[in-house]
C-alpha cells in the first residue's frame, strides 16, 4: 500500500505491482533480509530498469517509514 505521506510502497509486492506500472525510481533493499529476498528485488530491479541499493536494514526501514513490522524493501514512487 502506498503511503502517501512519504511517497512509498512497502515490500516486494507492492514494488513489482508498481514497477509494473512504471512507478518506481528506486528499490532501497534492506541489507538484513534474506538473501533470496534481496536477490529476487534486485531481479526486479533489472527487469524493470530501476535504480536499486542496498542499505540500512529492515528495522531502520520500519522506523523511518512508520511501519508496524520490520520490512526487507521500500519502493520509492516516481510521483509526489
Amino acid at each position: 500500500m502506498a503511503n502517501s505521506k512519504s511517497n512509498v510502497v512497502i515490500g516486494k509486492r507492492q514494488i513489482l505491482r508498481e514497477a509494473k506500472k512504471d512507478n518506481i525510481v528506486e528499490i532501497m533493499i534492506a541489507s538484513d533480509a534474506e538473501q533470496e529476498y534481496i536477490q529476487s528485488l534486485i531481479e526486479i530491479a533489472k527487469q524493470y530498469g530501476i535504480k536499486y541499493r542496498i542499505c540500512g536494514g529492515m528495522a531502520e526501514f520500519s522506523a523511518k517509514y512508520s511501519i508496524d513490522v520490520p520490512s526487507g524493501a521500500i519502493g520509492l514512487l516516481k510521483y509526489v
